[in-house]
Parts: structure tokens; sequence; C-alpha cells
């Protein structure tokens, strides 16, 4: 759930931000009809994202792409969309938009067209790695319509629902403030920044492609290594740009908020100066929910990220004795409460590892091989009181170990003799086929 509620935010946050700047930017200038044009663009750029997903999702279908349209290509068409589109839209703007409330003419039209070609190529450009989410979820092998899938559908929904709040009320703050010139100053600078992130995406497939224009100017990994650590930087660093767009964005809420702090409007009588304190308080309440949006989506993509994907370590085998053909462990080691791990090489030089905690309030033994039928041999580790899977991160019951089914630990046999747990070898041995890969 973690995974997808990150990934999709660290995915759309950039694209919700500038699709929010533009409408807001053209609704101001050009009323409530700029919204049919900019409506027209998201519903074509969610097609063809629907579109570019389904024949993604289609092994031989992504095969014949591959021979005319392949991704690489697919990202120079939307990229150009995306340059040609902000930048025309943007010089529109400074021509035919210089201030609210224009009448949509000609003058009018131009920039909103190209504000819904832009939104369009926005939109298709991050959509459909999104859109595919439902359909790659990682179930450990359990199927669609599983826990697991809605699970991660949960986390998936929950991230877009957060992009829609955020969206909505960065919206409204943009259209509320005073300062119309700092709304379509931070518009084209996003605009533009984002402009180089996607062009230095596509830079290295681009500039190998220069062999075929007619131009003295040649490629070469060995003339220009800079291309290669470019396109690296901008598309591994998506949490940076999101970060600095969004944050960008942040100064218009900002902005919002110090300019209704006190009662600047004339009134003549408390009873207009009581509506005024309480449109104030109004925005800024609006003004402080966009900055916790960006607050929280922040957090998701680094502290949650780090957190999701943190590496752990399973806890080193203990000690055990071996007689003849069983394995004996002291009852006295493992009556603590706490995970206890151990290892049994075979003579094929595999490591066979088992697990064995003592059930809470019970003399019972949670006893099984350290991996399951679904996980495969990943193992589990100790989070404070709990046994976790360190692949799904699924937590288990501590008094269903040794029970078979689910994620629980695959069980192990054994039996108590004299204070000691005694298992036989030839059950540890035909665990080895868990663990040879």
């Amino acid at each position: 759930m973690l995974k997808y509620l990150y990934s999709v935010t660290e995915d759309l946050l950039i694209t919700v931000t500038l699709i929010t700047l533009v409408w807001a930017a053209l609704e101001r200038t050009y009323g409530k009809k700029a919204a049919g044009y900019l409506w027209s663009g998201i519903g074509v750029g969610t097609v063809i994202s629907a579109w570019l997903t389904y024949e993604r999702l289609d092994v031989f279908r992504a095969r014949r792409l591959n021979t005319w349209l392949n991704v690489n290509q697919q990202e120079i068409y939307l990229t150009t969309g995306i340059v040609c589109g902000s930048v025309l839209m943007l010089l529109a703007l400074a021509i035919w938009g210089r201030k609210d409330g224009h009448e949509l003419k000609t003058g009018g039209v131009i920039p909103c067209i190209l504000g819904a070609a832009t939104v369009c190529a926005l939109a298709a450009y991050e959509l459909p790695r999104t859109m595919n989410g439902p359909f790659s979820f990682d179930t450990m092998g359990k199927g669609t319509l599983s826990q697991e899938w809605f699970l991660r559908l949960g986390g998936w929904l929950l991230a877009l629902l957060l992009l829609a709040l955020y969206s909505r009320y960065l919206f409204r703050a943009a259209v509320q403030l005073k300062q119309r010139g700092l709304m379509i100053a931070i518009l084209a600078v996003c605009l533009l920044i984002n402009d180089g992130r996607v062009l230095a995406i596509i830079l290295r497939y681009w500039a190998s492609s220069i062999k075929r224009i007619p131009w003295p100017v040649r490629y070469s990994r060995e003339r220009f290594p800079w291309v290669s650590d470019v396109t690296t930087f901008a598309s591994s660093h998506t949490v940076l740009f999101s970060a600095v767009i969004a944050g960008l964005a942040m100064l218009l809420p900002i902005c919002l908020f110090a300019d209704h702090v006190r009662v600047t409007q004339p009134y003549d009588n408390p009873a207009q100066l009581r509506r005024h304190r309480f449109n104030n308080r109004k925005l800024r309440r609006l003004a402080a929910k966009t900055v916790v949006c960006f607050g929280v989506f922040l957090v998701l993509m680094t502290a949650v990220k780090a957190y999701a994907t943190r590496k752990v370590e399973l806890s080193p085998p203990e000690t055990y004795t071996v007689t003849e053909d069983r394995i004996l462990v002291n009852l006295e080691n493992v009556s603590d409460g706490h995970l206890h791990r151990f290892e049994y090489r075979t003579e094929n030089n595999i490591a066979v590892r088992w697990i064995v905690i003592k059930k809470p309030n019970s003399g019972a033994y949670g006893v099984g091989l350290d991996a399951c039928d679904v996980c495969g041999n990943a193992g589990y580790y100790e989070r404070g009181s709990q046994v976790v899977c360190k692949r799904c991160d699924v937590v288990m019951n501590i008094r269903t170990i040794g029970f078979k089914g689910g994620c629980n630990p695959i069980p192990l046999d054994y039996t108590i003799e004299d204070g000691k747990m005694v298992f036989q070898l030839e059950d540890i041995i035909a665990g080895e086929s868990e663990f040879r890969f």
C-alpha cells in the first residue's frame, strides 16, 4: 500500500501542479468559457493515456509498437507537445491576456487552444504509468481481487484522492490571489523548469538520432559524455523536481495567507467588518490546507518512501548442537518470546534457515522454515513485538506460526526432550528446495 501511495504521488505531483496552474491562469483571464477547452484537453490526454496503457500491457502489441512507435518515440512526441504548447501559450498570454476578465474572442481562443494542447500532452506523458498500476500490482502470487490487491488499490486511490484535494485547494488559492502577475510568473517558471526536465530525459535518445539530420554535429558517448549524465539526473531526480515545482506553486497560498492576515478592505459598519474577517479566515484556511497537502506529499516522497524501501538485515543465525541425525536447541535459549534464527548448510552448500519463537501467554512454540509458499525465502524479522515478512511487510500472527497457510512460515516438525528442542536432520534437509535460489 505504501509503495503505491508514494509512487503515484511522485509520478503525478508535477503534472497535477502544472495543469492546475494553467487552468487557474486561463480561467482568471477568460472566465468559465476557457474551461471547455481545458476539459477537452484533459479528455483527449486521458484517452491517449488509456490507449498507450492498453498497448503497453499487451506483449504482442508492445512488440509491434517497438517497430514504429516505441516508448522513446512516444516520449519525444509528447515532450514536443509539452514544450511547444507551454511556450506558445505563455507567449499568447503575454500578447492577448495581460489582465483578468478578457472576452473570449480570437485573441482569447488561441491561448485556450494552446493551454488545452499543453494539459493534453502533460496528462498523456505521465498518466499511462499510473493507469498501469491496478493491472501490475505485486500481490505475491495471490492474483487480482485478493486482499493484497485491494490493499495496493487502496494506496493507489488514496494518492489520487490527495492529489485531487491538492489541485482543488491550489486552484482556488490561485484564483483568489490578488497579484495576478505573480501567478503568471510562477506558472511560467514552473512550466519552463518542467520543459527542461522532460527535454533532458529524452536528450540521449534524441542526440543519438542526430546522425539522421544533415549537419556536421555527430553525437557519440566519447565526444559528449555529459549527455548521459544529464539524462540520468533528470530521470532519477523526480522528487527533486516535484519539490521545486510544487514548492514554487506554494508561494501562491503563502501570499494569499499574508494578504488576508488583517482586514484591508473598506467597510461602513461592524457587520461589514465581521464579513471581511470571516472571508479572511476562510481564505487563510484555504491557504493553510494547500500548504499542508504539499507537506504531506513531501513526507510521502521522502520519509514514507525511505521507510517502505528500507533494507532490512536478518539477524545472524544462533548456535545449536548436531548429534548424529538430530539437531538440538536448548529451550532456555529460545524461551524469551523473541525471534530466533538457525541455519544448517547442507552437502550441496545450501543454507537452510528456520525460526523459533515462544508464543505469548503460552508454553507452545512457533516453529517453521524461514520461508513461505508466497514470498519464498525472503525471511522474517522482528520489529518490536511483531514478526514481519521481509518481502511483503505483512505482520504475522505469532499464535499461527507453525500452521500452514498464507504468509506463515512453512511448518517444521520438532519434539521436546530433556529441555531441548529436537529437529530431525532429514526434515531440515528436506527444506533445501526452498533455499536454492
